[in-house]
């Protein structure tokens, strides 16, 4: 038994003595990626090698603070990147191979020239990035299409920093400098995309402070990503946004539901005529500028009438305008049926305060007054109708007509209306 243990112990000990040298195998990895180089057919598999050398080793220390290991394993994923665009430019649908590749590929090159010690060194790798970077950027894109919104992220990212490096070396590239401020635009939606919310933020805001934004779809898209969490600075960021822009009509169009969400009521109508303006057949802006009016005329019916009645007119107004625009709109349609049955939901209130009064002239100011409220219900109706056949499964048009059924006691349409609501669980 103890010859059995001392031959086990002696095999541990070998295995021991035969430990890894990264410093020996990032070296390995560099002759791997020559053989590959010289015959990318028959020594693929040299790549691959190559590939799984650099990411074991680079991150030991001895490795890490050498400039040539970093140039090795810049060359490595530039490899790696030029490889899955071959294939790509083949055929668009194949798998990326390498989707981390690319970002690699420049944090090689920026490492080899950051540790350079050596002048050549550091233009090898500029050398290198720039040769490369064309290819970085158009992974990018690929990776964008194949849904790997992260690694697209940090693929674009790294085109946008490579170019800066390559200016800040003074290196020539073909890269086109007109693409630079997109690629970093385009990391900006791909970390948004890939739910990375503070690396999105950070993006969109660079190029705001560089004064780099060409498009107001940054703006739109650092709004959505920050109103959440400081609403305070959503809204100087969209009022800046609007100055900028002020005929964007996605912009105009976020203000407005920024005001609407607030409750801003008149400071919505004249940006909602600018809405107007800018898109005067667009249906939905004439609609929600009755709506508007149809809300002032709620707020003020019992504290200002003959304020209210004006409101109540710009409503219906905006509303026959929106049907000259598209006559089976529903939204129109609807609305104006809901400003008649608000109109008499008003009348409705007086009518209870004049209920009490048991005179001759209170009864008398009681019917006309009920009368009116009648004649709102009833103008409201055939609104309401023409919405149910637009829209059949409308709750809020099928509650409505139940209820003016209701108060015109005709019971047989109210039962009629509540099995319509209880078959949509109602």
């Amino acid at each position: 038994m103890k010859k059995i243990l001392f031959v086990l112990l002696s095999l541990s000990m070998g295995i021991a003595l035969q430990a890894q040298d990264p410093v020996k195998d990032m070296k390995k990895a560099a002759r791997s990626l020559g053989s590959y180089n010289l015959d990318q057919v028959n020594m693929a598999a040299k790549l691959q090698e190559a590939i799984d050398l650099a990411n074991k080793n680079i991150d030991d220390p001895l490795v890490k603070a050498d400039p040539i290991a970093w140039q090795t394993y810049g060359e490595i994923f530039q490899a790696a990147t030029n490889k899955d665009v071959q294939n790509n430019v083949l055929n668009e649908k194949a798998p990326i191979a390498e989707p981390t590749a690319p970002a690699k590929a420049y944090k090689g090159f920026m490492m080899a020239a950051q540790l350079a010690d050596k002048s050549y060194q550091t233009k090898d790798a500029m050398k290198a990035l720039a040769d490369g970077l064309q290819n970085i950027y158009y992974m990018g894109s690929a990776l964008y299409q194949s849904g790997n919104y992260k690694a697209a992220y940090e693929t674009f990212k790294a085109t946008y920093d490579g170019f800066n490096l390559l200016k800040k070396n003074n290196e020539a590239t073909t890269f086109d400098p007109a693409e630079h401020n997109k690629a970093l635009y385009y990391s900006g939606l791909c970390a948004q995309e890939a739910g990375m919310r503070e690396e999105a933020k950070a993006v969109f805001k660079q190029l705001i402070a560089e004064n780099l934004v060409e498009d107001p779809s940054v703006y739109e898209s650092l709004i959505t990503l920050t109103k959440e969490d400081d609403p305070a600075e959503a809204e100087r960021l969209l009022s800046e946004a609007r100055t900028k822009f002020p005929d964007d009509t996605a912009l105009l169009y976020e203000e407005i539901n920024h005001y609407l969400a607030k409750g801003e009521l008149t400071s919505l109508i004249s940006k909602l005529e600018k809405a107007i303006q800018l898109e005067p057949e667009n249906v939905s802006v004439y609609v929600t500028l009755g709506q508007v009016y149809d809300k002032l005329f709620q707020d003020n019916v019992a504290k200002d009438p003959a304020g209210a009645e004006e409101y109540f007119t710009k409503a219906m107004d905006n509303y026959k305008l929106a049907l000259t625009k598209d006559a089976k709109s529903f939204d129109a349609v609807y609305s104006i049926g809901a400003l008649w049955y608000n109109k008499a939901a008003a009348y409705s209130v007086e009518l209870n305060g004049l209920s009490s009064d048991y005179t001759s002239a209170g009864t008398q100011k009681y019917n006309a007054k009920k009368a009116q409220m009648d004649d709102a219900f009833a103008k409201s109706m055939p609104f309401f109708i023409q919405a149910e056949q637009i829209q059949p499964d409308d709750v809020n048009t099928l509650i409505a007509l139940k209820e003016i059924y209701a108060r015109q006691e005709k019971y047989d349409k109210v039962e009629e209306y509540k099995q319509k609501l209880e078959k949509l669980g109602k």
